[in-house]
């Protein structure tokens, strides 16, 4: 049997005859059927991605979201990471977000339309990497399992967060990483170990994914007949020089700019007291809590794709197979295993070998058809086409409001809870109406995307407040700079996130920051707005006088300050 099902590997798509050819000049392209359906299929899967996240152009950030894209704008105006912001990622998220900022801008429609093409490129890598290595119809079934987990809300699909990034140069390693087996020209091999490590340098996790990419270069060597040694250590040596060039490129560019110990501090030192707080217990609670809100209406999907780990451990599947499917399962299972938390954004990055999977699960299927029930006909293949399209129909349907009427407050508030994302937008509305170009501000609280909106800078490195009220022993300092900071630039606007999660204090911190706020704001500033969250309920806006006289209701609260003449 397990002779028939390597030669089965080979001829699964031999028998389609080629009917359909196109010339260009003086090359000749020969299509089979079943690529000519898949390339239909994929044009119309392309146009409804693009149809289906327009609608998404103006929903506003979170705020991982404002803070890496306002760290991009930064960068572009000759800031330089770690010294003139403070953040706890690799460098290369602030290049990746800089070269976003660069081409579409830093608006929030403008970085959605950013994040279309990337998620449109995304899928073309994992179709044509699949169609190399399986088939046509397994390489669509792969596109269509990308393009629709992609947007998955709770897996917040509809962001521009980092991981999307990671997810793209994943898709992108894994395509060279077909060219490279298949031309076996040297470049591919760097290029494609280039891919995988941009993908770590924009988030540590993508370190699993870069190991991957040597991983299945040593199982290849292993389980190939003819074994070259030379070409081998010659190819795993480029794919090593590719993954660790980016990596000591955008290292020198920090050391250069003078900040190398600054990242060392920040990337390494700081971490290191977050490592291994959430107890295994408590992390297996948030992955059950994280795998069913994100599984519950794309069930078919992910079993479809997990199905392919099954059938290579249990059928007669090539040992070549079977490491690339386990390996490229547990890797991109990993990226979202360190520190247990399991937010839904970690899960982007499982995307591209989620993918991968569903088109393996695909092809391989097909050929125990064909091998243990006789279904040699070219249209079982078709058939199994128009069954996964029925299911994609299907899904399309059943949440069609979220894809074609999407209402901004309702998906935020079901994603991330009584998070202050919808208000912020509005407060930035407001203070819009009323501000002029000059006018500073600052924000008491973790919500970058503020200066975003307003096109405003912060006065203090210090963007995510959360940090100089964390558990670590730094903290005290910080939090003396914050408040340095902002009496030195003397904001026009201050708004006060009276806001639990906004604010993330952690216990037995010191409480300065506050004691000084409290009486900073009292003495040069006076109330014009404020915004009161009730749980539950639509958030409640008052501005100007008024607010002076509201009770808030709720313990969440937002507070807009201007200063006294």
């Amino acid at each position: 049997m397990a002779a028939k099902t390597k030669i089965a590997e080979k001829k699964a798509v031999q028998n389609i005859p080629s009917n359909s050819v196109l010339k260009i000049g003086n090359k000749t392209f020969t299509f089979t059927q079943e690529e000519k359906i898949s390339y239909i299929l994929l044009a119309l899967l392309l146009f409804l991605v693009v149809f289906i996240r327009v609608n998404f152009l103006n929903i506003p950030y979170e705020r991982d979201e404002g803070g890496y894209s306002y760290y991009g704008k930064l960068l572009l105006e000759g800031k330089i990471p770690y010294k003139d912001f403070y953040e706890q990622k690799l460098p290369g998220i602030f290049y990746f977000y800089a070269f976003m900022v660069s081409i579409f801008g830093s608006t929030v429609k403008g970085m959605h339309l950013g994040f279309i093409y990337l998620n449109v490129a995304s899928i073309l890598f994992i179709y044509f990497a699949v169609k190399r290595l399986f088939s046509p119809g397994a390489a669509i079934v792969s596109a269509t399992t990308f393009a629709l987990v992609s947007l998955t809300p709770n897996l917040s699909g509809f962001t521009i967060q980092g991981e999307h990034g990671v997810a793209f140069f994943t898709s992108m390693g894994i395509y060279l990483y077909a060219v490279a087996t298949q031309t076996k020209k040297w470049y591919w091999y760097f290029i494609f170990g280039l891919s995988l490590g941009t993908a770590f340098m924009i988030k540590t996790t993508g370190l699993f994914m870069m190991f991957w990419g040597g991983v299945i270069l040593i199982t290849d060597f292993i389980f190939t007949k003819e074994r070259n040694f030379k070409e081998f250590f010659k190819n795993l040596f480029l794919y090593g020089a590719g993954a660790s060039s980016i990596i000591i490129i955008l290292l020198l560019i920090i050391y250069m700019k003078g900040a190398f110990n600054d990242m060392i501090f920040w990337v390494y030192d700081i971490p290191k007291y977050y490592v291994n707080r959430i107890p295994l217990e408590e992390g297996m609670k948030y992955f059950d809590y994280s795998k069913d809100a994100i599984v519950q209406n794309y069930k078919f999907l992910w079993i479809h794709g997990c199905l392919a780990v099954l059938l290579c451990i249990t059928k007669s599947v090539n040992f070549k197979t079977k490491c690339f499917v386990i390996s490229l399962a547990v890797l991109s299972f990993m990226t979202i295993v360190p520190g247990y938390y399991f937010y839904g954004h970690y899960w982007i990055q499982t995307i591209p070998g989620l993918s991968v999977l569903s088109g393996i699960t695909f092809f391989y299927i097909l050929i125990i058809l064909k091998n243990q029930f006789k279904l040699t006909s070219p249209n079982v293949t078709y058939v199994y086409l128009a069954i996964f399209t029925v299911f994609t129909l299907f899904h399309l349907s059943k949440l069609k409001n979220y894809y074609f009427s999407p209402n901004y407050e309702s998906i935020l508030r079901t994603v991330y809870g009584n998070n202050p994302f919808p208000e912020t937008m509005a407060i930035a509305d407001y203070i819009n109406s009323i501000a002029k170009p000059e006018d500073q501000l600052a924000v008491f609280g973790s919500e970058p995307e503020l200066f975003i909106y307003t096109n405003k800078k912060s006065p203090t490195r210090h963007v995510f407040f959360s940090t100089i009220v964390a558990s670590i022993p730094e903290h005290k300092k910080f939090q003396r700079e914050f408040a340095s900071d902002i009496e030195k630039a003397k904001p026009k606007y201050f708004v006060f996130y009276r806001h639990s999660v906004s604010l993330l204090v952690q216990a037995n911190v010191d409480q300065y920051v506050f004691e000084w706020a409290n009486k900073f704001i009292n003495a040069n500033y006076k109330l014009i707005g404020l915004v009161d969250m009730v749980d539950g309920q639509r958030s409640t806006y008052i501005f100007d006088e008024s607010a002076q006289k509201y009770q808030p209701k709720s313990q969440n609260f937002i507070m807009i300050f201007e200063r006294k003449s």
